[in-house]
């Protein structure tokens, strides 16, 4: 009896300590809830009057981490994206509002997709979600940020030219708000002209900038501020 007793007691112990086991955001980017990132947004656009002149506005963008949660073996960080128009010329149109006023990081184990949905967390389908981040970052890594370009998520061989996501080079980047030196520049390839973005570990996006292939409009994000949230 004594045998069986202490062999329940081991059981229970294990079937304990893997209920405590929690999943959570990737050291690489923090996304514990109360994170924020304050970025400068700088877009350009063509004037009304001549297309080849430009006019530009500037903006204060702010992202925040306002719910975390961990469901089954996913980690889901709720981000809500504000903006304030600092400055603009004359005859401005654009609107950052354009982009997403909040989206959903999932991490699943060393993945990090997005939607920009909310999700329906007793039915998350992770291979629909835009496929952000693989970890850890590592030069000429290559993925396919799209559902429909996922062929075959292991092979960058597989995967369509436009819609993929590459680890261009590794440095240090400087700005505002501090000097970072884990850092990984990528690009996405895209039809009407490719996104640039800077990420550091520890840290998160630091830079983002993009330049219409055609038309002459795009923008430049740059972090000013960065605040960690709590674990």
């Amino acid at each position: 009896m004594r045998k069986i007793s202490f062999l329940l007691f081991i059981i229970a112990s294990l079937i304990a300590g893997c209920s405590l086991q929690k999943t959570t955001a990737p050291s690489e980017f923090p996304l514990e809830k109360g994170t924020t990132w304050v970025y400068s947004y700088t877009a350009y656009e063509p004037t009304a009057a001549d297309p080849t002149q430009t006019i530009q506005a500037t903006y204060q963008l702010t992202e925040s981490v306002v719910d975390a949660q961990t469901v089954s073996s996913y980690f889901i960080a709720h981000v809500k994206r504000e903006s304030q128009l600092l400055h603009a010329d004359a005859g401005w149109t654009g609107d950052p509002s354009a982009q997403p006023n909040e989206f959903w990081y999932v991490v699943n184990g060393y993945k990090v997709s997005q939607s920009n949905q909310p999700l329906d967390t007793n039915n998350i389908k992770i291979d629909e979600l835009i496929l952000d981040y693989k970890f850890p970052l590592s030069v000429k890594n290559a993925w396919c940020l799209f559902p429909s370009g996922l062929k075959n998520p292991s092979q960058a061989a597989n995967c369509d030219v436009v819609g993929k996501r590459e680890v261009m080079d590794k440095g240090s980047y400087k700005t505002s708000a501090s000097n970072f030196d884990d850092c990984y520049n990528l690009v996405d390839y895209v039809n009407d002209g490719n996104i640039y973005q800077t990420f550091c570990n520890g840290i998160g996006i630091v830079e983002m900038k993009f330049d219409h292939a055609g038309t002459k409009f795009g923008f430049e994000q740059t972090l000013m501020h960065y605040s960690a949230g709590v674990p």
